[in-house]
């Protein structure tokens, strides 16, 4: 039969635990701020090239209707 735990060792197993846990969501929180950049940099390229068209479009109307 196993023996129960005594407060002190679940007290130091749940330190462990909050530091492992402290560890992993600094990772996650970087790796989010990481693919947000990247997601507003796909953006602002889009955005980009939309304008592009958007004028070229534009530019080729003008011109025909000239």
């Amino acid at each position: 039969m196993a023996t129960r735990k005594t407060a002190s060792e679940v007290h130091t197993q749940l330190q462990v635990h909050e530091k492992m846990c402290e560890e992993r969501w600094k990772t996650i929180y970087r790796k989010t701020d990481d693919l947000q950049a990247s997601v507003n940099s796909t953006k602002a390229w889009l955005v980009g090239g939309l304008t592009t068209i958007v004028v070229g479009l534009f530019t080729l109307i003008v011109r025909g209707m000239i």
